[in-house]
């Protein structure tokens, strides 16, 4: 699996990928971070809002925070790179020519999961860490309180923070992988993808409450806005795991048995 790991990242290293890539990070970052300053809320945040409260910034976490309470509307965008990323594969016909080089398929799909996920988690720490910049820039002129947001203890919620991202990261990953492996078509796969996150889900949760407890992607956006969610954290990487579990093996069982002469 390192061979495919080392190839994956070959691809996606490429000077003006990389350039690409950062810039885009930074951009929303500080996008993200910015709206967050900008929208928040003087006193306690309401469960379900979007929007985070002045004296929720104004803690040692609010740095971090306030980028990181934004980066759930990039989800959908998230989803559908995983999706074309392994749909992609069959699309042009190329995860034939890598059986060639590693012969066992789950090793294959596997490493190109761990390099995207790799490539993805240094663009969201580029993200966090000019979401924070821009943050402490537009804070103060809001009414926010920054003087905690160098301590020790802002450090501490920082790791929290991205620890979070984390997981939310590796849950959108393990979720497109399996749609992109089960469509094995980018238009398909990413149109199906992107219709559900998108739409169906927010569409149905505005009318049913407990859609936020049982739908993936409204669970995965809950990690990152614990203070406001309707669901506790330990619940939602509960149905989440379980979630994985499902798509994982689903994803495996695909690739494992479906023939690849064609694709």
């Amino acid at each position: 699996m390192i061979r495919v790991i080392r190839a994956e990242m070959v691809k996606l290293t490429r000077r003006r990928f990389m350039a690409y890539t950062a810039l885009g990070a930074v951009a929303f970052g500080a996008g993200s971070a910015a709206i967050s300053v900008l929208t928040a809320e003087s006193g306690a945040a309401r469960r379900g809002s979007e929007l985070l409260s002045i004296e929720a910034l104004s803690t040692a976490g609010g740095g971090t925070a306030a980028a990181l309470g934004a980066v759930a509307f990039g989800a959908v965008f998230m989803f559908a790179a995983f999706i074309a990323g392994v749909a992609g594969e069959f699309t042009r016909g190329t995860f034939r020519t890598l059986l060639l080089a590693q012969p066992s398929r789950m090793k294959l799909l596997a490493g190109k999961l761990v390099a995207l996920i790799g490539l993805c988690a240094a663009a969201l720490a580029v993200a966090e860490l000019s979401g924070w910049g821009v943050a402490r820039l537009l804070a103060p002129g809001q009414g926010i309180d920054v003087s905690q947001w160098g301590s020790l203890d802002a450090l501490g919620a920082a790791g929290e923070d991205y620890g979070r991202l984390m997981i939310w990261l590796v849950g959108w990953a393990i979720l497109g992988t399996a749609v992109g492996a089960i469509a094995r078509s980018v238009p398909v796969g990413v149109l199906a993808g992107l219709v559900w996150a998108g739409p169906v889900e927010n569409v149905i949760a505005d009318g049913w409450e407990p859609a936020q407890r049982w739908f993936p992607g409204l669970l995965l956006r809950s990690l990152l806005s614990p203070e406001t969610a309707v669901v506790s954290t330990t619940r939602a990487l509960a149905t989440l795991g379980c979630y994985c579990a499902v798509a994982a093996g689903i994803a495996a069982g695909v690739v494992q048995r479906r023939d690849v002469a064609g694709a």
